[in-house]
């Protein structure tokens, strides 16, 4: 009896203990990703950028019925977003049933998406990670902002493909939502209403005073502005850095520094260590500026004026950087010893349009336009930088640290004395092993 009594209760106590174990599971959600580089979860970058979005985000996938490949392929990937964001919809459409949407949207491809968040939509059809979080942040970062940069004096253009322009940079921007557009003054006397940021790309020429004051009135007006200039250039524009409480150093940034990444021209700058600033805030590793300009600000301004860009303690501005075998700072000249400053934010407020409110004015000078080149671009985090110094001119603070993001290695680099010893080990060696050793037992037991 006494025996019952406990095998009942062992039974009760363990029907409550599987009862709490379900309620649990139903109350509580865990999931842990093993995989190498987490590729089964959603990385960082595109959490975070989750986090910042405050409307819903709805998702259409046009796929065919008996293309469950692609299907599956695309639920478990929005799955991933949907852990960060539970406001994410997925709906299927079969492009077959519904010809009109597919002709409104442009469909041309089984599986493309077409993605919504607020008032606005963008087709998809690379479906992965990295490209979705990048539409993402197109839809949400931007209001369609209008870059207009200056043409006419030289300019490193933001759409051209030559070495020293700025091509694959404007292409990122473009891919963000901003639009582009060149600007000769002398041919529209003006700088359009709708410009958000004006970008003054080192230009080599001097520009006519008439120009100049439409660009002091621009940035009087409380307008944005990216101001790329050179050590080299004589571009007339002292007034313009009278207006903004800025001065460039005579001659160029010479940094030993360089050497230790195998650089051999020690005018090519790095900025390893960041002053504490928004733009800076993401950046981990160095970042490169060939032949750049020092600059320093005025002790007094009406500017919040801070340094984004320094030197290290190894480096000075050169007078005379062609000499390479004398290179060697001088006291007692222009020379500046470092830490130098390359790049400067400035920020103020300023009246706003209805006169009720003021609004934040932002300004952005860097002594080197280079690292923005299609030549430079892709060294160290100079990419990163330059997206981050146009989301805070554009005053998108919560999308500064969003920046592009990486797939994890998935291919297997092998030799090829690599390659024959795993065919030889899977194909000959531990088969052949398998077929001895069942030879082996099966004649024991034969001879027993």
């Amino acid at each position: 009896m006494l025996a019952r009594l406990q095998n009942l209760v062992f039974i009760l106590l363990f029907l409550v203990f599987m009862g709490l174990i379900v309620w649990l599971a139903e109350q509580k959600y865990y999931e842990f990703d093993l995989t190498w580089g987490n590729r089964n979860s959603l990385t960082e970058t595109s959490a975070s950028l989750l986090e910042k979005l405050e409307q819903p985000i709805s998702i259409t996938a046009f796929v065919r019925e008996d293309s469950k490949t692609i299907r599956d392929l695309i639920s478990d990937l929005i799955e991933r977003y949907h852990r960060h964001k539970s406001d994410i919809t997925l709906e299927f459409l079969n492009p077959d049933l519904v010809p009109q949407l597919v002709r409104e949207h442009g469909i041309t491809v089984d599986g493309q998406l077409l993605v919504h968040y607020g008032n606005r939509q963008e087709t998809l059809q690379d479906v992965s990670e990295k490209s979705l979080t990048q539409l993402l942040v197109k839809l949400a970062g931007t209001d369609n902002s209008y870059i207009a940069y200056l043409q006419g004096h030289g300019e490193r253009d933001l759409l051209g493909e030559a070495n020293h322009d700025l091509g694959r940079f404007g292409q990122q921007l473009e891919r963000k939502g901003y639009i582009l557009q060149s600007l000769n003054l002398v041919k529209t006397q003006t700088i359009p209403a709708n410009t958000r940021i004006l970008v003054i790309a080192s230009p080599r020429t001097e520009f006519l005073e008439g120009e100049t004051r439409i660009i002091t009135s621009f940035i009087e007006a409380g307008g944005s502005l990216l101001w790329l200039t050179e050590p080299e250039y004589k571009d007339n524009l002292d007034g313009l850095a009278a207006t903004l409480d800025t001065k460039r150093l005579p001659g160029v940034i010479v940094d030993t520094t360089s050497q230790l990444l195998g650089i051999n021209d020690p005018t090519f700058a790095l900025a390893v260590e960041y002053p504490q600033h928004s733009i800076t805030g993401s950046l981990h590793s160095q970042t490169l500026f060939p032949k750049a300009a020092g600059l320093v600000s005025a002790d007094e301004s009406d500017w919040d004026i801070q340094p984004i860009l320094q030197t290290l303690a190894r480096s000075w501005t050169e007078l005379n950087p062609d000499a390479a075998d004398t290179l060697r700072f001088d006291e007692g000249t222009e020379e500046r010893p470092g830490p130098v400053t390359m790049g400067l934010a400035l920020e103020r407020n300023v009246p706003g349009k209805d006169q009720s409110a003021d609004m934040i004015q932002r300004i952005i000078v860097v002594g080197d336009g280079d690292f923005l080149s299609n030549t430079y671009l892709g060294n160290g985090q100079n990419l990163d930088l330059g997206n981050a110094i146009v989301e805070w001119l554009n005053q998108n603070d919560d999308f500064i640290d969003i920046g592009m993001v990486s797939a994890p290695d998935t291919q297997l680099d092998i030799s090829q004395a690599g390659a024959i010893t795993l065919l030889l080990l899977f194909l000959i060696l531990i088969p052949f092993g398998l077929l001895a050793t069942g030879i082996t037992i099966w004649l024991k037991r034969r001879n027993r």
